[in-house]
């Protein structure tokens, strides 16, 4: 799906995880936890979904402090990966991990080191009071 130039990079990039890492988690969301009406989803339903993401990015987190890598794994169908784990239709899976020592850590997020993509200026990224209003001063 790439152009020639990315799709050279995308090739050079580590996506064999999957096979080499000693875990492999899937992070799923059960939207009938806790039954119809719950506390915090009534107006906001994918807040579950919300709380299951943070949750993966704490894991991340704490992965890090112990040095073990973490990947995300964004390469496949969910509907494929929902049949091939047996996932019931009201479980979303929300997050496929592969997780386990590396031979490196990297200061700045991997995909940016390896020049997939940049970080954009944090002062683009804040509105003050509406969207596309910058912060005064």
């Amino acid at each position: 799906m790439f152009g020639a130039a990315r799709r050279a990079l995308y090739s050079q990039l580590k996506l064999q995880g999957i096979v080499e890492a000693p875990l492999n988690i899937c992070v799923t969301c059960d939207h009938s936890r806790g039954g119809p009406v719950v506390l915090g989803r009534t107006h906001q339903p994918e807040t579950d979904l919300h709380s299951t993401v943070c949750a993966v990015q704490n894991l991340w987190l704490a992965a890090r402090a112990e040095g073990i890598g973490l990947g995300w794994v964004s390469i496949f169908h969910p509907g494929a990966l929902s049949e091939i784990l047996g996932l019931p239709e009201h479980v979303t899976p929300v997050a496929y991990l592969c997780l386990g020592y590396v031979n490196e850590l990297y200061d700045h997020p991997e995909l940016e080191a390896k020049g997939w993509g940049q970080r954009l200026p944090l002062d683009e990224l804040i509105y003050c009071d509406r969207w596309g209003q910058k912060t005064p001063g």
